[in-house]
């Protein structure tokens, strides 16, 4: 007698099940490749922004305390960030640890499927991958929330589609940076108050 395949298993049977797993390992080798891409992308600001987004100091936990309460309410006052606030640094992070526990996981339950013994190997794999996933999509759907719909931070939509961004709005998330680039004179400020 056969077992009965749980969950998506009976879904998961003959060709739809042999196209799904090809999607999903032509999906983990452009993931694996992303990190790449960044590295040769913009050179220039690759290390100074990395420098950054390592840097975790007492402005960036203080922004974590008050930015839930801020966004949420309006009350509280920002501290004073960078190129990238106490936010963006933990998403980082998150991207980071998320993303070695896909590529380790996803490898392992790829190549090193072997003998019995190491069932319990490939279910801590399949739990880690899982794991994984569900922090990811919390965060991507939390991202685009921010992105997209949130009143006040969905300003930012506009420095990731034109490079520009209202000047109050920069000054109000990333006031350091800001200071900094007008100071050096690499700011491109324009009439109508976007800074880019």
């Amino acid at each position: 007698p056969h077992a009965y395949a749980g969950g998506l298993g009976p879904w998961l049977q003959g060709f739809i099940g042999q196209s799904a797993r090809f999607i999903h390992r032509v999906a983990a080798l452009g993931l694996m490749a992303a990190p790449l891409i960044w590295l040769l992308g913009d050179t220039k600001s690759l290390w100074p922004d990395l420098k950054e987004l390592l840097a975790f100091g007492k402005a960036d936990m203080q922004y974590m305390m008050v930015a839930p309460i801020h966004y949420t309410t309006g009350k509280g006052e920002l501290p004073q960030q960078g190129k990238y606030n106490g936010g963006h640094k933990m998403n980082f992070y998150i991207v980071i640890f998320t993303f070695l526990g896909f590529i380790v996981s996803g490898l392992w339950m790829w190549f090193g499927r072997g003998p019995v013994a190491a069932k319990d190997t490939f279910n801590l794999m399949k739990l880690i991958h899982s794991v994984s996933f569900w922090i990811a999509l919390y965060m991507g759907l939390a991202h685009m929330y921010l992105t997209a719909i949130h009143p006040f931070t969905s300003r930012s939509l506009e420095a990731m589609l034109k490079g520009r961004l209202e000047l109050n709005y920069a000054k109000a998330e990333h006031g350091i940076w800001v200071d900094r680039e007008i100071k050096n004179g690499t700011a491109d400020i324009t009439e109508e108050g976007k800074a880019s």
